[in-house]
């Protein structure tokens, strides 16, 4: 269990390898990938007939579950030792749960579209199923909605929840849901999942460390790593904006953002930096100001020996350049105009 919420523990299911078994990937970085992933905190690896056979020979250690969807696949997860397994709601009538427990060891869960039931849920899952001998039911689906479990303390069943992202909410649901209680949630690593994606592992476990204060056991400040890892896995270059490991996030540029930072962070970030393993970066481009100079050469190690009216020309140097080449200055550009405005004596790094 990597998180700890008002004392209850709660548990990760990680769909990641699925999505990254439906396309090329590269296998010299996927074993280091997913040590990461365990380390981050996810307790489970939900795998399905495809994941198993193509990631088999590269996935040595973790405890996975076996989303099956025919009834000769129990007998494959027995043989290869698997111990937890998903039926979903409409595969019943061929996979009977009643079957699985006569003739099999497998802890199961139960997946159940939400969008097949307005209320009482459980109330209205078929009679021969005894909903307290499973593992655990999963509500699968996208609306604003909460697990109801008041009808006596007649259901005593860990609930998960596997929220879309249709509508844009996928780690707003899974954060309320583990808020009204549920005991574990599913999610995929950068919220990639199926046509709508669900629950981003890296934005949840922060959301939660940083506005419920939980306790978080994982090692959240692998992300930043994780994300390169992610790239080579995938082939897939994520946005520089992405919420949570984007490159930029922690980049700024404008003056009043540079004054605001420089004075107290918690201005324009919701968390440090140094918490998913990054740094704050400083970027000069047609945005910036006055303070951006003097910070910028504060950051690089040069002297600040320049005048006032100094300062002002390497700004309107810098915001030239920016423009002229439509991008941010390096950090080598930026000395070049500081070697212009003043000799090499006046620049330690140069």
């Amino acid at each position: 269990m990597s998180i700890v919420i008002k004392g209850k523990e709660k548990y990760i299911i990680d769909r990641t390898l699925i999505n990254i078994a439906l396309k090329n990937f590269n296998e010299n970085e996927l074993p280091k990938f997913m040590i990461n992933l365990k380390k981050l905190g996810v307790d489970f690896f939900e795998i399905d007939e495809r994941t198993f056979d193509v990631l088999g020979p590269l996935i040595k250690s973790g405890v996975f579950i076996f989303r099956v969807s025919k009834i000769e696949q129990l007998e494959k997860c027995k043989r290869n030792g698997i111990e937890y397994i998903i039926v979903k709601q409409e595969d019943l009538e061929f996979i009977r749960i009643n079957y699985i427990e006569e003739n099999y060891d497998f802890k199961i869960i139960l997946e159940i579209d939400v969008s097949s039931y307005i209320g009482n849920y459980i109330q209205k899952m078929p009679k021969n199923i005894d909903v307290n001998r499973l593992f655990s039911v999963r509500f699968i689906g996208e609306s604003n909605w909460y697990f109801d479990n008041s009808n006596g303390g007649k259901f005593n069943v860990s609930t998960n929840i596997y929220a879309s992202n249709k509508f844009s909410m996928a780690t707003a649901v899974g954060f309320q849901a583990i808020l009204e209680g549920f005991d574990s949630i599913t999610t995929t690593f950068c919220g990639k999942d199926g046509a709508y994606g669900t629950t981003a592992l890296e934005e949840i476990l922060v959301a939660l460390k940083v506005i419920l204060d939980g306790e978080i056991s994982g090692e959240i400040v692998l992300l930043s790593e994780m994300r390169l890892q992610y790239e080579k896995t995938t082939y897939c270059k994520l946005p520089n904006n992405k919420p949570v490991i984007g490159l930029d996030i922690f980049k700024y540029e404008s003056g009043v953002h540079v004054a605001g930072i420089e004075k107290n962070p918690v201005t324009y970030e919701p968390f440090v930096p140094e918490l998913v393993g990054m740094e704050r970066k400083l970027a000069l481009g047609k945005h910036s100001g006055k303070n951006s100079v003097i910070c910028k050469l504060k950051e690089l190690g040069i002297d600040n020996n320049y005048t006032v009216s100094e300062i002002i020309s390497i700004l309107e140097q810098v915001k030239n350049k920016s423009i002229s080449n439509k991008m941010e200055l390096s950090d080598g550009d930026f000395i070049d105009i500081c070697r212009g405005i003043k000799g090499l004596c006046y620049v330690q790094n140069c």
